[in-house]
C-alpha cells in the first residue's frame, strides 16, 4: 500500500512538473517606453494654474509577457518634486483564448479607432457615481476599466464580462461587452458596444489606408449613469500622414454631440512626431473640449 501511495505521489509530481514546464517554459518578453515631456497650458486651461513655466511629465512603461501572464507597469512623475507614482495599468493571465484580470479600457469602445487618448476615444460603459443619501457618501466607482474576463472568439471578435469597482456597502455591477473589427485589405471596419446596469454604449468605426495616409472615421452613442441616465454621443475623424520614413503628421477632430448649450463641443488636435535613431521627438497641440488647451513637446525611446 505504501509503495502504491509513493508511486502515486511521484506520478502526480511528474505530471505537475510537466504541466508547469509546458506552461512557463516560454522566455518572458520585456518591452516598454520611456520619455519626458514639457507641457504648457493656455486659453481656458489657465484654471489649471500653470501657464508660462510648463509642467515636466516623465514616464517609464514596462510590459512583460510570459505567454501566460501579461503585466504593464507604469512609473510616472507629474512634474512636482519627487511626485512619482507606480501602478499596474494591466495585469492579467491567459489560458488559450481566455484572459482574466485587470484591463485598461472597455471592450465596448474597441471599434473607435485612430484617436489620441486626450481627445474622444469612444463611448465606454460607465454607471457613474451613485450617491448614498442615507450615509451621505459616494460609494461606487462607475467605469469598467479594472476587473474583467475576455474571450477571443475568433480573429477580431472579443466578448467580455466587465465589472465596476465596489466601495462602502454597494456591490459591483457586472455587464457584458463585445467588439468586432474586420481587418480587410487596407480597410478596417468595426462595431462594439455593451451594457451594464442602466448604462449602455454602441460604437462604430472605419479605418482606410490611402497611400501614405491612414484615415479613421468614428461614431459612438449611449447612456451613462444609474437610475437617471445621461445621453452621450460623439464623433471623431483623424488623418495620419507619413510624410517621410521619419516624420509623421496627425490631424484629429472630435465633436461632442450631446454638449450642454453654450459649452465647448468640439476639439482639433495636431500631432507631429520625428524618429531619429533610437529616439522619437514629438510636438502636440490640443485645442478644444474638456479644457484640453495645451502644447506638449517631448522625447521618448522604445526598448
Amino acid at each position: 500500500m505504501k509503495a502504491i501511495k509513493l508511486a502515486s505521489v511521484f506520478a502526480v509530481s511528474a505530471v505537475a512538473a510537466a504541466v508547469s514546464t509546458s506552461t512557463f517554459a516560454a522566455e518572458p518578453v520585456f518591452s516598454g517606453t520611456a520619455g519626458i515631456e514639457y507641457t504648457s497650458y493656455y486659453g481656458d486651461s489657465k484654471t489649471k494654474g500653470d501657464l508660462a513655466d510648463g509642467t515636466d511629465i516623465g514616464e517609464l512603461e514596462l510590459s512583460v509577457d510570459t505567454g501566460v501572464v501579461y503585466a504593464e507597469i507604469e512609473v510616472a512623475t507629474n512634474g512636482k518634486d519627487e511626485g512619482t507614482t507606480i501602478g499596474f495599468e494591466k495585469l492579467y493571465v491567459k489560458q488559450g483564448a481566455v484572459s482574466f484580470g485587470r484591463f485598461d479600457g472597455s471592450v465596448a469602445a474597441g471599434a473607435f479607432m485612430g484617436m489620441d487618448e486626450i481627445g474622444s476615444t469612444g463611448i465606454d460603459l460607465n454607471v457613474g457615481k451613485v450617491n448614498d443619501t442615507t450615509n451621505a457618501t459616494t460609494y461606487r466607482q462607475g467605469d469598467t476599466d479594472n476587473t474583467g474576463v475576455r474571450y477571443k472568439v475568433a480573429p477580431g471578435l472579443t466578448v467580455a464580462l466587465e465589472a465596476t469597482s465596489n466601495a462602502s456597502s454597494e456591490d459591483s455591477e457586472i455587464g457584458v461587452a463585445l467588439s468586432y473589427i474586420a481587418d480587410l485589405d487596407g480597410i478596417k471596419l468595426g462595431i462594439s458596444g455593451g451594457a451594464i446596469d442602466d448604462a449602455n454604449a454602441v460604437n462604430v468605426g472605419a479605418q482606410f489606408d490611402a497611400g501614405p495616409a491612414t484615415i479613421s472615421v468614428n461614431y459612438g452613442t449611449g447612456e451613462t449613469g444609474t437610475g437617471t441616465t445621461t445621453d452621450v454621443e460623439e464623433a471623431g475623424f483623424s488623418v495620419e500622414f507619413a510624410a517621410t520614413e521619419a516624420l509623421t503628421l496627425t490631424l484629429q477632430y472630435n465633436k461632442n454631440l450631446e454638449a450642454a448649450s453654450g459649452a465647448d463641443d468640439d476639439g482639433t488636435y495636431f500631432i507631429a512626431s520625428y524618429a531619429a535613431g533610437d529616439l522619437t521627438y514629438y510636438f502636440e497641440n490640443y485645442n478644444g473640449v474638456f479644457d484640453d488647451e495645451m502644447n506638449i513637446v517631448g522625447v521618448k525611446a522604445s526598448f
